[in-house]
């Protein structure tokens, strides 16, 4: 009888210290926007932080995911044709160095169709926003999480403006006129 009265305390203090030792992945699950918001808005310098505040016109943001806890179904679902899944695999073979491969890879510039690093730990993608003001790039890289991805980094420039198109941009042969369109 008084080895179950000391046993049972014992393993609830060591039940309660798995907690301690092997912790839940933040990375896990879904995290609500404004959640999002508050964990990524201190990662930003004060500089930063006003430009997003003040800033007018159309910003284009560029969004980095920890996807490390996807699985490969959610992976290609990000995947969009002309993607590009190998710019981590080749940082990797140049620089035969996870972190200077990541390190990298967060360096490169990347487009609307994404680019992937997928290793053990990170792995991460990468991809450009649209063009947007200033004061809703946090909240449209927050809301793009899916479950088992997290924002991590977030950069932005201001969108160069468009030339003005002016009579002689027009093809004379064709009946058309030249335009730009939003990339």
């Amino acid at each position: 009888m008084m080895r179950s009265l000391i046993t049972l305390p014992v393993m609830g203090l060591a039940l309660s210290g798995c907690s301690l030792i092997f912790p839940e992945d933040s990375r896990e699950g879904v995290e609500a926007q404004d959640t999002c918001i508050n964990r990524i808005g201190p990662t930003l310098t004060y500089q930063e932080f006003q430009q997003l505040q003040n800033a007018s016109g159309q910003w284009v943001p560029t969004y980095t995911y920890d996807v490390t806890k996807l699985d490969l179904a959610a992976i290609q679902a990000l995947s969009v044709p002309g993607s590009d899944e190998t710019a981590g695999t080749r940082l990797m073979q140049q620089n035969n160095s996870t972190n200077a491969a990541v390190q990298r890879f967060l360096e490169m510039e990347v487009t609307e169709r994404g680019a992937f690093f997928l290793g053990r730990e990170p792995s991460l993608y990468r991809v450009r926003g649209k063009a947007q003001p200033a004061s809703d790039i946090l909240a449209s890289g927050c809301e793009r999480q899916k479950a088992d991805m997290r924002l991590i980094a977030v950069s932005w420039v201001k969108q160069a403006p468009r030339p003005k198109l002016d009579s002689s941009d027009t093809d004379a042969d064709q009946g058309t006129s030249t335009s730009q369109t939003d990339t």
